[in-house]
């Protein structure tokens, strides 16, 4: 098994050695191939270097032997000079002339010249095997020949294959040598000591923690050994820990068991108990059906007090008596009977005395006690009795009984279980006659509300009569119609008359209102122009904005198009809107632009007053509130404004709503469907 586990895991091993050789191999062989190439063509350079030389050194030559001989037609001496040239194996052609007469052609055997064409040698041969160049030959400054001499790459290219073969073999013998060190390196230092310690971690997975871990090298894999040492040590330490401690968990789950049963018992009782709960729960506070309620808590106390029938009873304090509410189990016979009778708080039934002493009461034999008041309970076959006063904040408000035909006390947690449902019992029956309280003072409040709105709407009315009086004399005193007016007179009355004509607005918010929550404001829907509007509105507050120094500035979209709503109250709202920008902004600028978009004008009222505070952005469309709500506000008002503006609003099926950051302004947005057909319910 040993020696299976070291033949599967060694590849691994091996691995590493093989990619550190190949990687090692690859970059060496890179580099050598690199400079072989340099090499090569250093030499491919220096040779055509020195075949150029040659040439030229020939032709030098030539010049300084040839222009004698040639003058005076020795042209054996010509002869022999050529055949020395040609001693140079790499010469092939030599051809001497002058004009158009030869005097002497040579080629080396096997090398035939073909035709040359016009032009210098030099660009004729240019890219060929072939290398030439010609010149003419002097004597005493006059031409009487030209020589033109061949050379041919043969050789060179000979030298060059020498040299690319005996670098080729030099790399090869190199790489193979680097390859054998490094095999041999990575094998020896690398490779068998990790395939030594992959084996003892192999021992040491398998169980054996007294294998041998070899720690003789003084490397990294040596100090890796060291730590697997260690962690073998701490291995077999843990698992002599975990052996005593599994022999102590055996000796505890023996005795567990016993435990783990019994408490089974218990939480499946009590699962059933909080089950049992929690739908008592979800119906107490899902309705306000008393029966069902109290239906629901009664069936579940005598289910899980494992008793025969159970009665609620609600405290009639007009006449002292309990009367039965709710009956589970019992037959028709006894519940006709629990009717009948009229029990009193104090009685000697077990519901009297539990009421009178506030705290639950019991009969586990009703065989011991031959005078009880409720003889046809005993007869019913029913022993034992529980009952349980309904409390709440010490007031009596009924009780629970549950009736047991086997005889026996009550044991304490059925008392604790029973008192919880008496408790869900009394929240049930309280909150029955809150509901019904509720209702009653809702119908009253009704009806104080309705009669509030006559009210106001009459007053307003009324109120508004006089007041459209006094200002219409006062302006035509101020007019001069009655005469002229002293200059202090006047002053008070442009005081009286502007203090008139906010009161008067007070009353009209006043009525609006009164109208909007009587369901009797309807809109006057035609169509209408929101660029109009936008200007009647600028029209109105111009003078507001100059008296404190601020910057109107207004822009409408040119595509706005015709609307259908009530012209009218859009007016009274978008005046609002600015109207409160101006009043709350000290310094800055007003802005109010008017676009549309997706069959909905949006108009925006921007200002750089003080900002609404998140908690106030919802709070300032509630009637009679303001952001600053305080008696020592600087800016007055109802409160009234934002309200009824929302409500217009919402009338023709929009919306309005403002973005703002306290100290940064305030943005109030309005949306409005271009053409309202119809006027929305009332909210």
């Amino acid at each position: 098994m040993h020696k299976a586990a070291t033949q599967e895991t060694s590849p691994k091993i091996n691995s590493i050695s093989r990619r550190f050789s190949y990687a090692l191999i690859g970059i060496l062989t890179l580099l050598l191939i690199a400079f072989a190439a340099v090499v090569i063509i250093v030499d491919i350079n220096r040779i055509e270097s020195e075949m150029q030389k040659r040439l030229d050194n020939a032709i030098m030559f030539a010049q300084n032997s040839l222009p004698t001989p040639l003058w005076n037609m020795d042209y054996l001496v010509v002869n022999d000079f050529v055949d020395a040239l040609f001693l140079d194996e790499s010469i092939v052609h030599i051809k001497i002339s002058w004009k158009d007469q030869l005097i002497t052609e040579k080629n080396r055997a096997g090398f035939q010249l073909k035709e040359l064409k016009s032009g210098k040698p030099q660009q004729l041969f240019k890219g060929s095997d072939l290398i030439a160049k010609s010149s003419d030959i002097y004597f005493k400054d006059s031409v009487i020949s030209e020589i033109l001499i061949v050379m041919s790459r043969e050789n060179l290219k000979k030298q060059v294959l020498i040299q690319i073969y005996s670098t080729i073999a030099l790399l090869i013998l190199i790489i193979a040598a680097i390859w054998l060190t490094s095999i041999f390196i990575t094998r020896r230092y690398i490779s068998f000591p990790l395939l030594k310690l992959q084996e003892s971690a192999s021992m040491i997975a398998r169980g054996d923690l007294d294998t041998y871990v070899d720690k003789s090298s003084s490397d990294e894999i040596g100090a890796l050994a060291q730590h697997l040492d260690v962690m073998r040590g701490s291995i077999k330490q843990l698992f002599a820990e975990l052996r005593e401690s599994k022999n102590k968990l055996e000796d505890y789950s023996r005795t567990l068991e016993q435990k783990v049963e019994l408490r089974t018992r218990e939480l499946a009782r009590s699962v059933e108990e909080l089950k049992a709960l929690g739908e008592v729960s979800q119906v107490v506070s899902s309705t306000l059906d008393l029966e069902t309620v109290l239906t629901s808590i009664v069936r579940h106390a005598v289910q899980l007090s494992k008793t025969d029938a159970g009665t609620i009873y609600e405290f009639d304090e007009a006449e002292g008596v309990f009367v039965p509410r709710i009956n589970y189990g019992a037959r028709a016979d006894l519940i006709e009977a629990l009717r009948e009778s009229r029990l009193r708080v104090g009685d000697r039934t077990v519901i009297g005395q539990a009421a009178e002493r506030r705290s639950p009461d019991q009969i586990p034999d009703l065989a011991d006690v031959p005078d009880y008041p409720l003889s046809y309970v005993q007869q019913a076959g029913y022993r034992a009795l529980l009952a349980l006063p309904l409390l709440r904040e010490d007031r009596l408000i009924g009780g629970l009984v549950v009736r047991r035909k086997a005889a026996g006390e009550f044991p304490p947690p059925v008392l604790d279980l029973l008192q919880t449902f008496a408790a869900q019992s009394v929240l049930a029956i309280h909150n029955a006659r809150l509901f019904r309280e509720i209702e009653e003072k809702g119908r009253e409040l009704e009806s104080a509300n309705k009669h509030k709105s006559e009210f106001l709407a009459n007053m307003s009315h009324e109120l508004r009569t006089p007041l459209n009086a006094i200002l219409g004399y006062t302006e035509l005193i101020l007019d001069s119609i009655y005469g002229e007016v002293p200059e202090k007179i006047q002053e008070v009355l442009e005081r009286l008359e502007k203090n008139g004509r906010h009161l008067l607005n007070l009353i009209n918010d006043v009525l609006d209102l009164s109208k909007i929550e009587a369901g009797q404001l309807t809109l006057s829907l035609n169509e209408y122009s929101m660029e109009e509007v936008i200007q009647t509105v600028s029209t109105s507050v111009e003078a507001l904005a100059a008296e404190k120094d601020l910057d109107l500035k207004v822009k409408v979209s040119k595509d706005l198009r015709i609307g259908k709503g009530d012209e009218q109250r859009i007016v009274q709202v978008i005046l609002n809107l600015v109207g409160n920008a101006i009043k709350f902004t000290d310094e800055g600028e007003v802005k109010v632009e008017a676009t549309v978009s997706n069959e909905t004008f949006l108009v925006s009222v921007s200002d750089t007053g003080p900002g609404v505070t998140e908690a106030d952005q919802q709070k300032i469309f509630e009637e009679f509130h303001q952001a600053d709500g305080s008696s020592t506000r600087k800016k007055g008002g109802t409160g009234l404004g934002l309200s009824i503006s929302k409500k217009i609003i919402d009338m023709h099926g929009g919306r309005i709503w403002v973005e703002s950051t306290p100290g940064r302004g305030s943005t109030f947005r309005v949306t409005l469907p271009i053409r309202v057909e119809r006027q929305r319910k009332q909210a």
